[in-house]
């Protein structure tokens, strides 16, 4: 049966050490892109809301900012759609928009 050399071993190691911090680093990216993008939302939202907002939209909103920033952003997205609910939108992401719904240029 063939075996990998000493040369090979510690060729792979490094590589797939790699490959695990790149792809932590690419969907910790992702997490936070989206949580500006629920942030800036959830700012429009508010902003042109008729009535006055509620507390629990800003407490919402700070906490939602807080989990983001320190690297919970699963937590932090679920608070900013909590928020927006609450102000009776939904919350979207580009992509996952129908393809009827994407504006055209």
């Amino acid at each position: 049966m063939p075996t990998i050399g000493k040369h090979s071993r510690k060729a792979i190691g490094p590589g797939l050490v790699f490959m695990l911090i790149a792809s932590t680093c690419t969907a910790g990216t992702i997490g936070q892109k989206r949580c500006m993008m629920l942030d800036k939302q959830l700012v429009s939202v508010t902003h042109s809301a008729k009535t006055s907002t509620p507390k629990s939209v800003g407490d919402l909103a700070e906490r939602a900012q807080s989990l983001c920033s320190n690297g919970k952003t699963a937590q932090g997205l679920r608070a900013y759609a909590r928020a927006l609910k609450i102000m009776g939108s939904q919350p979207v992401f580009p992509s996952e928009q129908p393809q009827s719904q994407r504006i055209k240029s």
